[in-house]
């Protein structure tokens, strides 16, 4: 009988320690993609996990229960407050006795960011050392630790009270750099509006994983009972929430393959196929259109969202799940019709100024074939960059060269065309591979009954009339 008793009350531990979890308070910070905060509602990677965290353990908190406080007092909290948890938090050796941890959330690159036009070259610390630039930092934040602990004198180091008065100082030439997470920096850039072309990542400091950081106090039971829900997040492929799995398909303005159209929808060749292959097979995902740069972050970093139009490159390979292909996208070369620049390969290219937009793949190759690409944050800016003068030829896909020219009311001239390549959707490895399946599967019948055709041939000539 004893035994029994025994028995019963191990089995009652574990749902014990995980209701207890309730008891904790969640703090974060703006750190997007990680955590951050759109129209008051908390959103990121971390927020995702600690939300399907409860779901799993049966805790009756959701993401409305985080708290969003500036990085230093959140620190401090989960220092000195028994019952805090603090994320995304970078795990270091000199934190590792100050917490107890459960992760790896993800992995975070943290770099030295200047601004392009600073011309700024490091070959390691200690050349940072030896020169007079001053770099901007948070206090208690992993960059501002990374510097001190390598010895960067304090007359070198700006504190800043948040990420934003950081891109601020590092934006109006207060400091010569901004030490911090790269994928952060640029996303906060997009979001106030700025041009990623103008900033760059001079020299990595750091690239650590990121945790929830628990109060030194806190029982080992609840630390045991995140770390297990985490972990079997990682094998299981849990739905997002319970009878329901949540895919988001993000993308650009990248015509005639998807663009937002006058009505604010979001069309084009690729987004007519993806919802036709939705209908088909009674699947749902969220459109969202964002800038290319983000759009492709968030399917990289993101569990449960795609990114199209997509090229499959070797680099991009591994990180993602294929679906496709959408379309085919011709690359070529531009330049305005009234121009004398002619050119019939990228070598003839070498010593011209030659635009291209942030992580698209057509730039990307030019550069690897020794072309100097200068980038901008979205491909439609390169039409006012050519009339500008800014640059002198463009490489990109044809039928977006064209579109967008048209819808300029700017005349082109092809220089070249130079590559095909298919376009895809390209989804975190956590979408699931029944819904990857049924997917493709309705994709490869679309082209095969000739309705995919049907659908290209109604946006090119929707397109062409509404010009």
């Amino acid at each position: 009988m004893r035994k029994g008793l025994l028995w019963v009350a191990c089995l009652l531990l574990p749902m014990t320690a995980t209701a207890e979890l309730s008891d904790l308070t969640f703090i974060t910070e703006e750190y997007p993609p990680y955590n951050y905060q759109r129209g008051g509602q908390p959103e990121g990677i971390a927020v995702e996990l600690l939300e399907r965290i409860f779901t799993l353990t049966d805790t009756p908190l959701d993401r409305h229960d985080i708290q969003f406080y500036p990085w230093v007092r959140g620190y401090d909290t989960a220092l000195t407050e028994p019952g805090t948890v603090l994320f995304s938090t970078t795990r270091t050796e000199q934190r590792e006795p100050l917490f107890q941890w459960v992760g790896p959330i993800a992995t975070d690159r943290v770099s030295l960011i200047a601004r392009r036009d600073a011309d700024i070259r490091l070959d390691d610390l200690d050349s940072l050392i030896d020169s007079d630039y001053r770099v901007a930092v948070i206090r208690e934040d992993i960059g501002a630790q990374r510097l001190h602990e390598a010895g960067v004198p304090d007359s070198h180091i700006q504190v800043a009270m948040s990420n934003e008065s950081a891109l601020r100082m590092l934006e109006r030439g207060r400091v010569d750099l901004w030490a911090y997470g790269e994928d952060v920096a640029f996303w906060l850039m997009e979001e106030k509006g700025l041009a990623r072309a103008d900033f760059e990542p001079v020299l990595p400091i750091s690239e650590s994983d990121l945790y929830f950081a628990l109060h030194q106090d806190t029982d080992p039971d609840l630390v045991a009972a995140m770390q297990d829900a985490l972990d079997r997040l990682r094998t299981e492929s849990l739905p997002a929430t319970p009878g329901e799995h949540r895919v988001t398909f993000n993308t650009e303005e990248y015509p005639p393959f998807n663009f937002l159209d006058e009505a604010g929808e979001i069309d084009g060749i690729a987004t007519r196929l993806l919802q036709t292959a939705l209908h088909d097979t009674g699947l749902t995902a969220n459109f969202r259109l964002l800038p290319w740069a983000r759009a492709y972050a968030e399917a990289r970093l993101r569990e449960d969202h795609c990114v199209y139009s997509t090229t499959r490159t070797p680099n991009r390979e591994t990180h993602f799940t294929w679906i496709g292909p959408l379309a085919i996208n011709e690359w070529a070369a531009f330049a305005l019709a009234e121009s004398d620049l002619e050119a019939s390969e990228l070598a003839d290219l070498a010593d011209r100024r030659v635009g291209s937009f942030r992580e698209d793949a057509v730039g990307q190759y030019a550069e690897q074939q020794g072309i100097s690409i200068l980038l901008t944050s979205a491909e439609r800016d390169n039409i006012g960059r050519l009339r500008a003068g800014v640059i002198d030829a463009w490489v990109t896909g044809t039928r977006t060269a064209r579109q967008l020219a048209r819808e300029a009311d700017v005349e082109l001239k092809r220089l070249f065309s130079f590559r095909q390549e298919p376009l895809y959707l390209a989804c975190h490895p956590s979408v699931p591979d029944d819904y990857v399946a049924e997917l493709q599967a309705a994709l490869t019948q679309l082209t095969r009954s000739g309705r995919a055709e049907t659908l290209r041939r109604q946006v090119l000539e929707q397109l062409e009339g509404d010009a």
